[in-house]
């Protein structure tokens, strides 16, 4: 008999894991139906869509009001596709506040809820594990600290890995002269982040003009917008790319990253990095009486150190991010002793297969 799971991806880093999981997952179970909400990738890899995430996708405590309503018609039409459709099973991914609530909502319809991809609960209002705790059947969690939290508090859990690791080709390449800008997946991001970028990579080509720049653009994000930024920076030598992201990426030298996935995929690749990282004033504000982290970046998250420099706010200032590029530009010692770091970061996340696992876990969910 058909299976039916119901997938919900708000953000562009789950849109590419949801992807990879429904692609294993009709390796699996070739009969099943996915539905629910995703980005283009899941939707390429058979995701029926009742809502796109793009719509939903919002940075800042502050930034989500200007999307509730698409937030709003998007739970309206989860809540009637668990009411009017037989679903077996709801995967929820990441993007807690929403997929929380409609896990509430599944356990009402006795639909049973496996967690891919953990809340930040270590972060940030911890209390949540007790909601967690009383509407999720299974968390697969994909950092390795995660899973002793979850324990703790009688969750059942299950470490899959990183799927990162399935995803990011880790043959080295040469280094070229170029520097890569990735200053986040969403709008409320790009905004406050890629300025500040330019203005660090315009120091830096004043004092090594050999060097270029790479933006290598999210899916979720449309190159116009991108461009009306860029516009102001005509001297430049920066390209934008919409493909082959990680194919550019390995051939930089260095990176300036905002904070988030992109810091672990650049680790992956063994790329020598700093973390710049604004966001709006009020949200900001807001965020650090809710958030007591010692780190922004997970690379230092998973280090349990400060491995890689993080300018965060007001300390996101072009002069001091030029120059810790630059020196670390001409110190190729310390380029090789955070390479060394990072390698010891790659190997605490796992190995290879994390979907085709994630995927047999639910088949046995299912069957």
């Amino acid at each position: 008999m058909k299976k039916h799971i119901f997938m919900v991806a708000g953000e562009a880093s789950g849109d590419l894991h949801g992807a990879h999981l429904i692609n294993a997952l009709k390796e699996e179970l070739p009969n099943i139906e996915i539905l629910g909400i995703g980005g283009p990738r899941m939707r390429a890899a058979g995701l029926k869509p009742i809502y796109e995430a793009e719509k939903m996708s919002v940075v800042g405590i502050v930034e989500v009001f200007s999307h509730l309503k698409h937030i709003y018609l998007a739970w309206q039409r989860a809540k009637r596709a668990f009411l009017n459709q037989l679903i077996d099973l709801f995967v929820p991914i990441d993007y807690p506040d929403f997929n929380l609530r409609l896990a509430l909502w599944a356990q009402k319809e006795n639909i049973p809820v496996f967690y891919y991809i953990s809340p930040q609960i270590w972060a940030w209002r911890k209390n949540r594990i007790k909601k967690i705790a009383s509407v999720v059947n299974e968390m697969a969690v994909i950092l390795p600290f995660e899973e002793a939290i979850y324990r703790h508090y009688n969750v059942k859990v299950v470490f899959v890995g990183h799927p990162l690791l399935d995803i990011i080709p880790v043959d080295e390449v040469q280094d070229e002269p170029l520097i890569g800008l990735l200053p986040g997946s969403r709008i409320g991001e790009i905004k406050y982040n890629l300025p500040i970028m330019l203005e660090s990579a315009s120091l830096i080509y004043q004092r090594r003009p050999e060097l270029k720049f790479i933006l290598p653009l999210a899916p979720t994000l449309k190159k116009r917008f991108i461009r009306e930024i860029i516009k102001h920076f005509p001297s430049l030598p920066l390209d934008v790319v919409e493909d082959k992201d990680y194919f550019w990426r390995k051939r930089c030298c260095f990176l300036i990253v905002a904070s988030g996935t992109a810091t672990l995929e650049t680790a992956i690749l063994l790329k020598p990095f700093i973390i710049v990282y604004r966001l709006s004033p009020l949200t900001y504000i807001l965020g650090k009486r809710l958030v007591k982290v010692p780190y922004i970046g997970l690379v230092n998250w998973v280090a349990g150190k400060k491995i890689v420099p993080e300018f965060i706010q007001q300390h996101a200032k072009p002069q001091l991010i030029a120059q810790t590029v630059l020196d670390f530009l001409n110190h190729e010692e310390k380029i090789q002793a955070m390479r060394i770091q990072l390698k010891e970061i790659r190997s605490r996340l796992g190995n290879p297969g994390v979907a085709k696992r994630v995927a047999k876990r639910i088949k046995s969910l299912l069957t």
